[in-house]
């Protein structure tokens, strides 16, 4: 049996086929990936005419969606490491949860190709091909936040009672 890469624990299930990561690490990892998703995904501008002055910026560089998933990375690691680390010196109940998050966070930083792989799937609409980044709706529906196409309604990503740590 494989071990999990970020805990050195035993792997009791595949989760991601080219990464050895366990459950409790994978749990972890999708409550990283899913506030680092929403928070890039929702850097719309609230003015039209700047959201597409942006966005026509954006395209005259060719800044790809898949570039786009990285950039600001390194300010998600800094917010989450200071608020965990925080919470780590008071000592309260979730204190294992929080080491081990601290964990996931450092193979997470020392893997950065880890986020394209995990979003490959998500920078466009199957169905439709519009961007993510563009056309995307969240809404909740129970204990499931869903992302879904604007243009076309498709289900991008499900998260279930997302956490956002």
């Amino acid at each position: 049996m494989e071990t999990c890469v970020i805990c050195h624990q035993l792997q009791d299930t595949k989760h991601f086929p080219n990464y050895n990561i366990c459950t409790t690490c994978h749990d972890l990892l999708e409550d990283l990936m899913t506030e680092y998703f929403l928070r890039t995904i929702q850097k719309k501008g609230k003015d039209v005419y700047k959201g597409y002055q942006k966005y026509l910026e954006n395209s005259s560089q060719y800044i790809s969606d898949y570039k786009k998933i990285q950039r600001n990375s390194g300010q998600q690691f800094k917010q989450i490491d200071e608020r965990l680390r925080s919470e780590l010196q008071s000592g309260g109940p979730k204190q294992r949860y929080i080491e081990l998050m601290l964990d996931t966070l450092e193979w997470l930083k020392s893997t950065p190709e880890f986020y394209n792989y995990y979003f490959k799937e998500y920078y466009v609409c199957p169905t439709c091909g519009a961007s993510i980044f563009d056309h995307f709706h969240k809404h909740d529906v129970g204990d499931w936040l869903i992302i879904s196409c604007e243009k076309c309604d498709t289900v991008i990503k499900k998260f279930y009672s997302p956490k956002l740590v």
